[in-house]
């Protein structure tokens, strides 16, 4: 009989010249929290804040500096949390001394005071999934979104994979530089063998997430779409035939001549892509042949299946930040969310206010503790 998942909670957040925020702290319940307030108020910033804790990215696609406070020189993020080994902190710093103009802009990570962690020490210690409107641009948008999508899951899974994904960008940064200034063929090598170490072992995961992630992910799709949609997962590109890291290299040196003409790498796993295909096969995509309401599913099934392959893989129940995506759902995946919420922990709510939300809670029952923060 599998085992109850342990519960990672989120109890506290203090942010200092982040987004809009010059000094504002939090403390938090267990269950449902909804963080309410007007537009602007700052709702989706205390979730931006809880999310680059965990994947120490922003999930609004913003840069480090575009989130320091106007007029600050730097800004930090601080969360407290219980797991199972105890009670325990985090903090990420963005930005420059202010003593110091000429400094540079510099990244750090401590936990538990342990000052200058490595980020592979940090991501997926609270491991969370993230539901907003532009969720849709992973179905609707182009590969790109579709691979950061794959790479931030396995990133906060698999320490290892987020490393070899550093790897692989350094690597690759330093061969796209080499191809605009007529590259030494030895030292073009020298890097290829880099970028194959990283790049096989990014690839060998990905192909043993996708079959694994296919299964929660249709019978997501199938929930939520009462059986009516079909989409499955193929992951494609130039890799396809590589097992190796000497079969990486050889595959870069095959287009050795084509990337030199082209001045950039065309071929590995930074242009792989992935399909939602359905039933009619490969010519037919979800971004192209899907209607609204058939990519508003599977980007809401691909979040479910997210957190129940996390789940599954971790032994952990992530937490949930859901941002104002209530109100967009009919009442058929509204439905589906509902009973998908009976089965989860902590969670995180931004909306503009409670009204309207009373058979939303009432379709969650009475066990589910509410913690509402207006801000």
């Amino acid at each position: 009989m599998a085992s109850e998942p342990h519960q990672i909670k989120v109890t506290s957040l203090s942010l200092v010249n982040f987004r809009n925020s010059e000094k504002s702290a939090y403390t938090f319940s267990d269950g449902l929290i909804f963080i309410t307030g007007m537009n602007g108020a700052g709702k989706t910033t205390i979730l931006e804040a809880l999310g680059l804790t965990s994947f120490l990215k922003s999930f609004r696609f913003a840069m480090d500096r575009e989130m320091i406070r106007f007029g600050a020189t730097f800004y930090r993020t601080e969360v407290g949390f219980t797991a199972p080994s105890g009670n325990h902190r985090i903090a990420i710093s963005f930005g420059r001394n202010p003593d110091d103009a000429k400094a540079a802009l510099v990244k750090k990570y401590a936990i538990d005071g342990r000052t200058n962690e490595r980020a592979a020490a940090i991501i997926g210690r609270i491991p969370s999934v993230v539901l907003s409107p532009d969720d849709l641009r992973i179905v609707a948008g182009d590969h790109t979104e579709r691979r950061r999508f794959i790479d931030l899951l396995l990133s906060m899974l698999y320490p290892g994979y987020f490393t070899a994904l550093q790897n692989y960008q350094r690597a690759l940064k330093m061969r796209s530089q080499l191809l605009k200034n007529r590259p030494d063929e030895g030292v073009l090598t020298a890097i290829d063998r880099e970028l194959a170490a990283a790049g096989v072992e990014i690839l060998l995961k990905r192909r043993q997430f996708i079959p694994e992630f296919a299964m929660p992910f249709a019978a997501s799709v199938s929930k939520i779409s009462l059986a009516k949609d079909t989409w499955q997962l193929q992951y494609q590109g130039e890799t396809k035939q590589v097992e190796s890291a000497a079969d990486y290299a050889a595959m870069l040196k095959e287009h050795r001549a084509n990337d030199l003409r082209l001045r950039q790498t065309t071929s590995g796993v930074h242009r792989d892509r992935l399909f939602f295909l359905g039933p009619n096969g490969a010519d037919h995509d979800i971004r192209t042949v899907g209607s609204q309401g058939q990519k508003r599913t599977a980007a809401l099934a691909l979040k479910l299946a997210q957190f129940d392959y996390m789940q599954q893989k971790s032994g952990t129940r992530p937490v949930l930040l859901i941002d104002d995506v209530l109100n967009e759902l009919d009442l058929t995946r509204r439905a589906s969310f509902v009973d998908f919420l009976g089965g989860v922990g902590q969670v995180f709510f931004t909306t503009t206010d409670l009204i309207g939300m009373q058979d939303f809670l009432k379709g969650l029952g009475q066990a589910a503790p509410v913690q509402n923060i207006e801000l």
